[in-house]
Protein backbone atom coordinates (compact mmCIF):
# COMPACT_ATOMS: atom_id res chain seq x y z
CA UNK A 1 0.00 0.00 0.00
CA UNK A 2 1.01 3.29 -1.13
CA UNK A 3 1.17 6.10 1.90
CA UNK A 4 -0.28 9.23 0.07
CA UNK A 5 -0.01 12.83 1.48
CA UNK A 6 -3.26 13.75 0.96
CA UNK A 7 -6.52 12.52 2.47
CA UNK A 8 -8.62 10.60 -0.14
CA UNK A 9 -12.20 12.04 -0.70
CA UNK A 10 -14.79 9.71 -3.13
CA UNK A 11 -17.78 10.93 -4.28
CA UNK A 12 -20.15 9.85 -1.87
CA UNK A 13 -17.91 11.77 1.56
CA UNK A 14 -17.69 14.72 -0.90
CA UNK A 15 -21.86 14.77 -1.69
CA UNK A 16 -22.35 14.23 2.30
CA UNK A 17 -20.22 16.70 3.00
CA UNK A 18 -22.59 19.48 1.61
CA UNK A 19 -25.87 17.77 2.00
CA UNK A 20 -28.77 18.65 4.62
CA UNK A 21 -30.25 16.27 5.60
CA UNK A 22 -32.89 17.78 7.82
CA UNK A 23 -33.68 19.84 4.85
CA UNK A 24 -34.46 16.80 3.05
CA UNK A 25 -36.16 15.53 5.29
CA UNK A 26 -38.58 17.99 6.24
CA UNK A 27 -39.21 18.18 2.46
CA UNK A 28 -40.00 14.77 2.42
CA UNK A 29 -41.98 14.97 5.80
CA UNK A 30 -44.45 17.25 4.65
CA UNK A 31 -44.94 15.81 1.20
CA UNK A 32 -45.41 12.23 2.15
CA UNK A 33 -47.85 14.13 5.11
CA UNK A 34 -49.84 16.03 2.61
CA UNK A 35 -50.00 13.15 0.48
CA UNK A 36 -51.28 11.17 3.40
CA UNK A 37 -54.01 13.83 4.14
CA UNK A 38 -55.45 14.64 1.07
CA UNK A 39 -55.03 11.13 -0.55
CA UNK A 40 -58.62 9.86 0.49
CA UNK A 41 -60.06 13.22 -0.94
CA UNK A 42 -58.54 13.37 -4.60
CA UNK A 43 -59.03 9.14 -4.49
CA UNK A 44 -62.74 9.24 -3.96
CA UNK A 45 -62.91 12.17 -6.76
CA UNK A 46 -61.05 10.26 -9.93
CA UNK A 47 -61.80 7.07 -8.56
CA UNK A 48 -58.36 5.83 -8.01
CA UNK A 49 -57.69 2.51 -5.83
CA UNK A 50 -57.24 2.86 -2.17
CA UNK A 51 -55.69 0.86 0.40
CA UNK A 52 -57.41 -0.49 3.49
CA UNK A 53 -56.68 2.21 6.01
CA UNK A 54 -57.37 4.88 3.36
CA UNK A 55 -61.13 2.82 3.46
CA UNK A 56 -62.10 1.60 6.34
CA UNK A 57 -60.32 3.87 8.79
CA UNK A 58 -59.43 7.17 6.90
CA UNK A 59 -59.25 9.25 10.20
CA UNK A 60 -55.28 7.33 10.87
CA UNK A 61 -53.77 7.79 7.19
CA UNK A 62 -55.14 11.45 7.82
CA UNK A 63 -54.16 11.93 11.50
CA UNK A 64 -50.48 10.49 10.33
CA UNK A 65 -50.31 13.30 7.40
CA UNK A 66 -51.23 15.98 9.42
CA UNK A 67 -48.69 15.26 12.51
CA UNK A 68 -45.83 14.56 9.64
CA UNK A 69 -46.88 18.24 7.91
CA UNK A 70 -46.88 19.90 11.63
CA UNK A 71 -43.11 18.32 11.86
CA UNK A 72 -41.71 19.98 8.53
CA UNK A 73 -43.57 22.86 9.06
CA UNK A 74 -42.32 23.39 12.37
CA UNK A 75 -39.12 22.89 11.31
CA UNK A 76 -39.36 25.19 8.35
CA UNK A 77 -40.63 27.84 10.96
CA UNK A 78 -37.70 27.14 13.02
CA UNK A 79 -35.31 27.49 10.22
CA UNK A 80 -37.04 30.48 9.51
CA UNK A 81 -36.49 32.36 12.13
CA UNK A 82 -33.07 31.16 13.06
CA UNK A 83 -29.82 34.16 13.16
CA UNK A 84 -28.84 33.04 9.77
CA UNK A 85 -28.33 34.93 7.09
CA UNK A 86 -31.16 34.01 4.56
CA UNK A 87 -32.73 32.15 6.72
CA UNK A 88 -36.18 33.18 5.53
CA UNK A 89 -35.17 31.81 2.06
CA UNK A 90 -34.74 28.11 3.84
CA UNK A 91 -37.52 28.03 5.91
CA UNK A 92 -39.72 28.90 2.62
CA UNK A 93 -37.89 26.64 0.30
CA UNK A 94 -38.57 23.64 2.55
CA UNK A 95 -42.23 24.85 2.19
CA UNK A 96 -42.07 25.14 -1.33
CA UNK A 97 -40.03 22.31 -1.93
CA UNK A 98 -42.33 20.18 -0.10
CA UNK A 99 -45.29 21.55 -2.19
CA UNK A 100 -43.58 20.07 -5.38
CA UNK A 101 -42.44 17.11 -3.84
CA UNK A 102 -46.59 16.75 -2.96
CA UNK A 103 -47.71 16.87 -6.85
CA UNK A 104 -45.41 14.94 -8.00
CA UNK A 105 -45.78 12.11 -5.19
CA UNK A 106 -49.87 12.55 -5.80
CA UNK A 107 -49.91 13.68 -9.05
CA UNK A 108 -47.74 11.23 -10.92
CA UNK A 109 -47.58 8.83 -8.46
CA UNK A 110 -50.89 8.13 -7.01
CA UNK A 111 -50.74 4.74 -5.58
CA UNK A 112 -47.79 5.42 -3.95
CA UNK A 113 -49.35 7.07 -1.06
CA UNK A 114 -49.87 4.09 0.38
CA UNK A 115 -45.89 3.82 0.86
CA UNK A 116 -46.25 7.24 2.62
CA UNK A 117 -47.93 5.35 5.31
CA UNK A 118 -44.37 3.93 6.19
CA UNK A 119 -42.16 6.72 5.07
CA UNK A 120 -44.06 9.86 5.98
CA UNK A 121 -43.73 8.61 9.90
CA UNK A 122 -39.91 7.38 9.27
CA UNK A 123 -38.89 10.91 7.57
CA UNK A 124 -40.49 12.48 11.09
CA UNK A 125 -38.64 10.31 13.58
CA UNK A 126 -35.57 10.97 11.71
CA UNK A 127 -36.23 14.53 11.10
CA UNK A 128 -36.44 14.88 14.90
CA UNK A 129 -33.13 12.87 15.72
CA UNK A 130 -31.18 15.68 13.28
CA UNK A 131 -32.74 18.38 14.83
CA UNK A 132 -32.57 17.78 18.33
CA UNK A 133 -29.94 15.63 18.33
CA UNK A 134 -27.59 17.92 16.11
CA UNK A 135 -26.30 17.46 13.12
CA UNK A 136 -23.67 14.62 13.97
CA UNK A 137 -26.90 12.47 15.29
CA UNK A 138 -27.13 9.95 12.28
CA UNK A 139 -23.37 10.14 10.97
CA UNK A 140 -22.10 7.48 11.27
CA UNK A 141 -18.23 6.30 12.64
CA UNK A 142 -16.29 3.93 11.06
CA UNK A 143 -12.68 2.55 11.45
CA UNK A 144 -11.39 5.23 8.73
CA UNK A 145 -13.27 8.21 10.13
CA UNK A 146 -11.72 7.15 13.58
CA UNK A 147 -8.05 6.61 11.76
CA UNK A 148 -8.51 10.11 10.30
CA UNK A 149 -9.26 11.39 13.37
CA UNK A 150 -6.35 9.82 15.36
CA UNK A 151 -4.14 10.98 12.80
CA UNK A 152 -5.35 14.72 12.86
CA UNK A 153 -5.05 15.07 16.49
CA UNK A 154 -1.29 13.40 16.17
CA UNK A 155 -0.32 15.98 13.44
CA UNK A 156 -1.93 18.80 15.54
CA UNK A 157 -0.13 17.90 18.29
CA UNK A 158 3.18 17.96 16.30
CA UNK A 159 3.99 13.95 17.34
CA UNK A 160 4.02 12.92 13.87
CA UNK A 161 4.58 14.78 10.58
CA UNK A 162 2.62 14.53 7.44
CA UNK A 163 5.35 13.60 4.63
CA UNK A 164 5.54 16.47 1.92
CA UNK A 165 6.12 15.52 -2.08
CA UNK A 166 8.80 16.40 -3.68
CA UNK A 167 9.05 17.87 -7.78
CA UNK A 168 9.14 14.45 -8.99
CA UNK A 169 6.43 12.63 -7.25
CA UNK A 170 8.00 11.15 -4.62
CA UNK A 171 7.29 11.33 -0.74
CA UNK A 172 9.93 13.40 0.85
CA UNK A 173 10.90 12.95 4.83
Amino acid sequence: MVACATPSHNLFEALMLYTDLPFFLAVAALGWGLALATYRWFALRYEWPMGHWHTNRPALPILIGVLAVLGGLLFALARGYSNVPGAALAGWSIVGFGLLFYLVWVGFLRVASQASLILAPVAVGLLMVTWFGGPDALEYQTVRSELRELRQSLEESGTIQQPRRDDQGGVRR
